[in-house]
Order: structure tokens, then C-alpha cells, then sequence
């Protein structure tokens, strides 16, 4: 009984274990932009849904300040939220309605998607 007790506990664990490469991906992470048309402070928060199942909710909020003709203009809210699957096989994030796409980086704790490199914040 002792031994199909341990048995049990142990495909448990195995079972709902994520992996390595998961284990790190929520949190928030940070990026500033700036450009010829403005500047952009940009925050991603990461969390698990419905246990965790490789679905995830990211929320997008993002203060920007849009210059033009040397004219700097007030800064405006932008917030977003959409549901994303870790794929593990190219290791990213997917918007599971506009399939873009957010690259985890585990090593540099980072998120990438397109030129923009999201850094994890401690």
C-alpha cells in the first residue's frame, strides 16, 4: 500500500509539473521606446489562467507621448488584454485572436516581440 501511495504522489507531481522553461514566464516586464515620433513606457504583466494549462493572460499598459513637428503632445493611456498559449516547441507566446506572437527568452528573463525586447522586472 506504502509503495502504490509513493507511486501515486510521484505521477502526480510528474503530471502537473511545468517545465523549466514555463516556470519563470509570469511576472511583468518593462520596455521604453523612443523614436522620431514619440516615446513609449510599455509594461506587460503575465499570469497564469485555469491552472495554467499553457494558457495565459497578458495585460498591456503603455504611456505615450507623441511628438510631431517639435511639438510634444500629452501623454495618453493605452491599455490592452489578450489570451495567449505557450507553444513549447518555439518557445513563444501566441494571441489566440490576433496571433501575434511574443518570443520567451529564459535565459535574459525577457520577452520579445518584434524589435521590442520586454525585460523582466525583479
Amino acid at each position: 500500500m506504502k509503495k502504490l501511495t509513493i507511486f501515486y504522489v510521484i505521477i502526480f507531481a510528474a503530471c502537473n509539473h511545468a517545465t523549466d522553461e514555463t516556470n519563470g514566464l509570469t511576472g511583468k516586464y518593462t520596455a521604453y521606446h523612443e523614436h522620431e515620433f514619440g516615446k513609449t513606457n510599455d509594461t506587460l504583466v503575465v499570469s497564469k489562467v485555469n491552472g495554467g494549462k499553457h494558457i495565459y493572460q497578458i495585460n498591456r499598459n503603455a504611456g505615450v507621448v507623441r511628438t510631431a513637428d517639435g511639438k510634444i503632445f500629452p501623454k495618453r493611456l493605452v491599455k490592452e488584454t489578450c489570451m495567449a498559449r505557450y507553444i513549447d516547441e518555439n518557445k513563444m507566446l501566441e494571441d489566440l485572436k490576433t496571433g501575434k506572437t511574443y518570443v520567451w527568452n529564459s535565459q535574459q528573463q525577457m520577452l520579445i516581440t518584434g524589435t521590442t525586447q520586454f525585460k523582466k522586472s525583479k
